[in-house]
């Protein structure tokens, strides 16, 4: 492992209690020392308001709110308590509809069960290593979805096939990493 992961705070939104202990787990193993749990989104919102969590991990299947509204709520309330959250899904379903209803609800990054060590440490690093400026529009608000760094192409940009992304700028994210 290439980072010192011992400074981040991870908010852990899962309701399987083995799935849970899994994971908590993993994170221990990666040296994490502060992990939170709740075992749904409701209980996880309320969370976040004493607890600084530099990333979330949450499943999608849970009751009585899931993960998707979870993150709905977290990017959108008026009162979030962190809405700039990094926040990554994790589902078992990882058919096209659901990534993109996650990355159109404002997912940093999308986690298909079941996870290995490998898969989720990825994740972890993509957060920290790829902070995506947020974007607030009439429909959407959260981490920019292009991720592809091709630089302009001049007036024919729209002449291909391809989608162009003329750069990317830093996030405000805190201090993940010592």
């Amino acid at each position: 492992m290439g980072y010192a992961l011992s400074n981040l705070n991870i908010m852990l939104v899962e309701d399987d209690p083995s799935m849970r202990e899994l994971i908590r787990d993993v994170l221990g193993a990666f040296d994490v020392n502060s992990v939170r749990t709740a075992i749904d989104g409701s209980r996880a919102y309320e969370e976040l308001r004493y607890y600084t969590a530099d990333i979330v991990i949450v499943d999608w299947l849970m009751e009585p709110m899931n993960g998707l509204d979870f993150l709905r709520r977290v990017r959108n309330a008026p009162d979030s308590p962190n809405p700039y959250v990094p926040t990554i899904m994790l589902t078992a379903y990882s058919d096209i509809h659901r990534v993109t209803e996650c990355r159109d609800a404002g997912v940093t990054e999308f986690l298909a069960k079941p996870i290995t060590p490998i898969t989720l440490y990825s994740r972890i690093v993509s957060v920290v290593e790829d902070q995506r400026v947020y974007v607030r529009s009439d429909s959407y608000f959260g981490p920019d979805r292009r991720r592809a760094n091709r630089p302009y192409i001049g007036a024919d940009r729209r002449a291909g096939a391809s989608v162009v992304d003329i750069g990317s700028a830093q996030s405000t994210q805190s201090h993940m990493i010592a």
